[in-house]
């Protein structure tokens, strides 16, 4: 009986140290969670025009690939292959911070506070509509971020676009962590909104 019970007890201590051990292995990493930044509110232009200013201007919407809509970051470890990454995850939505960067840069650019993300409320009419088409947004760490848009710009008539572009952007990732690349990923953004904002300065008329 008591070589039994001692067996009974064996076992069942084998068995807890084989739970135990289980749990330790399984035991994930947190996740860490990024977010995409503006310009520095330095690069704001000091002299810019009234007509600038004047402007009320909607970035979006925006159309991401499916794979991007998602909270996990996304980077590409081949030509025709992408990987998720569980535990660096954006810390919002990719679609609306992407828009959110956008409208920011802009304003600064072009020195004005009249410009909204989509969705806007009802009551603001943009002079000018930028639309996206995003067929690429991601990287590699240590290596790059690609971003590839097409984007229409559109006046309050209508959907006529005012101008059409595609921006093919690489940019260069400054060392091989996720902090890096999400630094690229907001530097892309950098160059995309000096397009636009170049863009809608070349279609807007100044007085002299």
């Amino acid at each position: 009986m008591r070589n039994t019970t001692r067996l009974s007890m064996s076992y069942s201590l084998i068995f807890l140290a084989a739970l135990t051990a289980a749990g330790c292995m399984g035991t994930s990493p947190p996740a860490a969670f990024f977010t995409l930044s503006a310009l520095p509110a330095t690069e704001m232009e000091s002299s810019a025009h009234t007509a600038m200013q004047d402007l009320a201007i909607g970035i979006g919407p925006a159309k991401f690939p499916e794979i991007l809509n998602r909270p996990q970051i996304i980077t590409r470890s081949g030509p025709n292959r992408l990987t998720v990454s569980e535990f660096h995850r954006w810390g919002g939505r990719l679609d609306q911070d992407f828009l959110k960067v956008l409208a920011q840069n802009i304003s600064i650019l072009l020195a004005t506070n009249r410009v909204v993300a989509f969705p806007w409320e009802d009551q603001v009419d943009p002079t000018y509509r930028i639309a996206f088409d995003i067929q690429q947004f991601d990287g590699r760490p240590g290596d790059a971020v690609w971003l590839n848009v097409t984007w229409t710009i559109k006046g309050q008539e209508g959907n006529q676009a005012l101008y059409v572009s595609k921006s093919v952007i690489q940019q260069p990732v400054q060392g091989e962590t996720y902090d890096a690349l999400v630094a690229a990923h907001s530097q892309a953004l950098d160059v995309l909104s000096r397009e636009i904002a170049a863009a809608i300065k070349s279609i807007t008329p100044i007085e002299r």
